[in-house]
């Protein structure tokens, strides 16, 4: 389970890098990708890690969290103003679409655990 958990880790950090350091991230931005993107790859990152309910979702969520926290963090040391708006902005965006996948996995989850005979 720790193998199967650190490989889904590993490679969804690896994939949100790569993606957020190439042109892909500015083509996001402009078309709303940032706002969708991440409550998808939240689900499936839930969806394929292994252990309880909070584990799972801390997989899914840490890479998002740990991206947002560091770019709002560079955004705010940012020296002129208009530029750590747009900063601010650029990484907030994911962070309300790692809300609303927290919020909408979390809502099927327990639909599905109340749906499911014990």
């Amino acid at each position: 389970m720790f193998k199967q958990n650190s490989i889904n880790l590993l490679c969804s950090t690896l994939a949100i890098l790569c993606a957020y350091y190439s042109d892909l991230v500015s083509v996001l931005f402009w078309f709303g990708g940032l706002l969708v993107i991440p409550a998808i790859a939240i689900w499936y990152q839930f969806k394929f890690a292994l252990g309880n309910f909070i584990l799972r979702l801390s997989i899914a969520i840490l890479p998002w969290l740990i991206l947002c926290v560091i770019g709002l963090f560079r955004a705010s040391n940012t020296e002129h103003e208009g530029q750590r708006a747009m900063n601010m902005f650029f990484f907030e965006m994911p962070l309300y679409s790692v809300a609303v996948g927290t919020i909408v996995v979390t809502i099927c989850f327990l639909f599905k655990k109340s749906t499911t005979p014990s």
